[in-house]
């Protein structure tokens, strides 16, 4: 029996130092970026609101944002076709991710880029702006400044 529990007890100690990684680790800025892209006007809508900060959803809750977006993109019957993220920078606590992307909705499909800015808080990347073009874009230290 004292073996059985030592092994047991050996196996726990092997084993937690992994846990305990894997649960620290973060997500990327690209990560956050696509993870919240996939849900965005989806049934996983509920969790893009926690992929953003305070300031991206102009101070409202995240259920009310969720909410409110969702009501949105319904109504111009908002569709994500594609879209690869193209480009990103991280510098320090700050971070720009550019998608090249393809939606739909009631006018039609188009092709746009959007930029994601994203800043660190704690140990969680947020997306703090969005900024939806059609110009080519170019990532350089001046336009990482928020």
């Amino acid at each position: 029996m004292k073996r059985g529990c030592r092994t047991v007890l050996v196996l726990i100690i092997l084993l937690f130092p992994t846990f305990t990684l894997c649960q620290a680790q973060q997500d990327s800025p690209v990560d956050v970026v696509e993870s919240f892209s996939a849900r965005y006007g989806g049934p996983g809508m509920d969790e893009t609101a926690n992929h953003t900060t305070e300031h991206f959803r102009d101070n409202r809750p995240k259920s009310v944002w969720t909410i409110d977006t969702w009501k949105a993109l319904q109504q111009m019957e908002y569709r994500r076709i594609d879209g690869a993220v193209i480009d990103s920078k991280i510098d320090d606590n700050r971070a720009v991710v550019v998608i090249d992307a393809r939606i739909g909705t009631v006018a039609g499909e188009t092709n746009q880029k959007e930029i994601y800015y994203l800043i660190r808080q704690g140990r969680q990347w947020l997306i703090d702006q969005l900024r939806v073009t059609d110009e080519e874009i170019e990532i350089n230290a001046e336009k990482m400044k928020l």
